[in-house]
């Protein structure tokens, strides 16, 4: 536990997740402000937004499982731990535990931007700048408090950020959701009127929640590769994983040849994990096949943590 939060620690403490997390806040804020519709009124700006979670939830696991790793590797601090009565497969197993929190933290801030986000859409054309406000607000609020506390006591600035913006991002949505605004009457292109109802879409959870799951594959599979290689290499190869994985129904799934069967069955499929289209219609999600991908995730995120363990422990410290 100790191991684990000091990752976690050091993870949160670096400037770029700061400035990713950050930025994904502000980019699912400014998908609000999209006036086209496609047929379903906040479809874009929903589907938009687990993009935004996924694509910067990546580099965030790539990055952390490269400090966590090639880093202290590389500035002598791991040989260090390794000398005390910790063994390598408990180094190792503390490494991803630390990270999964970050992840974990950092998807339930994109969760909370995102119900946000889609609660902004624009309805009839008409966007809620309100909640677009607090999201904006909450970005802020965070930096002013983090460099206060820095000031006055010393506090790490990009840590106490990232904690104060995950606070104001759920007092947030938890203000939203416990607001009862009447129906507005909004009057479209054609100058028909109608009634206008914004409610929090609570059925993006799952899908929030699939995208942590794979995330926390993503990160698996980045610790297995931070045993032997660094940071950009890791990062490009965990990106080339996600897009072979996501078209890997139409490259190998089609196939019968045992080469194809066998590359559709090692590598992971992350459709598995994107259900956007699932919540078309105001479709929902069960919670059995959130717990069928969790069993999926939990197997495949458990080999690549063997594979990785067996790695690290031929690795000279």
């Amino acid at each position: 536990m100790a191991l684990a939060g000091l990752t976690a620690l050091e993870t949160v403490r670096q400037p770029i997740c700061l400035i990713l997390v950050t930025t994904s806040i502000l980019l699912m804020a400014l998908a609000a402000l999209q006036a086209y519709q496609f047929g379903e009124e906040g479809k874009f700006v929903r589907d938009g937004a687990l993009a935004i979670h996924f694509f910067f939830g990546l580099l965030i696991a790539a990055y952390a499982a490269c400090t966590a790793l090639s880093r202290e590797f590389r500035n002598g601090t791991a040989a260090a731990v390794l000398c005390k009565p910790v063994s390598r497969g408990l180094f190792f197993a503390s490494k991803f535990a630390g990270i999964a929190l970050v992840i974990i933290l950092f998807s339930g801030c994109a969760t909370s931007a995102t119900l946000l986000s889609e609660q902004a859409a624009p309805r009839m054309y008409e966007v809620d700048w309100r909640t677009i406000g607090l999201m904006a607000a909450a970005v802020v609020a965070a930096y002013a408090a983090a460099g206060l506390a820095n000031y006055i006591w010393k506090r790490p600035f990009a840590s106490t950020a990232l904690s104060i913006m995950l606070l104001l991002m759920l007092a947030a949505l938890i203000f939203i959701a416990l607001r009862h605004e009447p129906p507005t009457l909004v009057e479209d292109e054609d100058g028909h009127s109608m009634l206008v109802e914004r409610a929090v879409q609570w059925n993006l959870v799952p899908a929030s929640m699939l995208i942590a799951m794979a995330l926390l594959v993503l990160a698996a599979i980045a610790l297995a590769l931070a045993t032997r290689l660094d940071t950009v290499p890791v990062v490009l190869l965990c990106c080339g994983v996600l897009l072979l994985g996501l078209m890997s129904d139409y490259l190998f799934g089609r196939s019968a040849s045992p080469a194809a069967v066998l590359a559709h069955r090692l590598i992971p499929n992350w459709q598995h994990f994107w259900l956007a289209d699932a919540l078309t219609g105001n479709g929902r999600i069960s919670w059995r096949y959130v717990g069928a991908a969790g069993l999926y995730a939990l197997l495949y995120g458990g080999a690549m943590l063997g594979i990785g363990a067996l790695s690290f422990r031929h690795k000279e410290a």
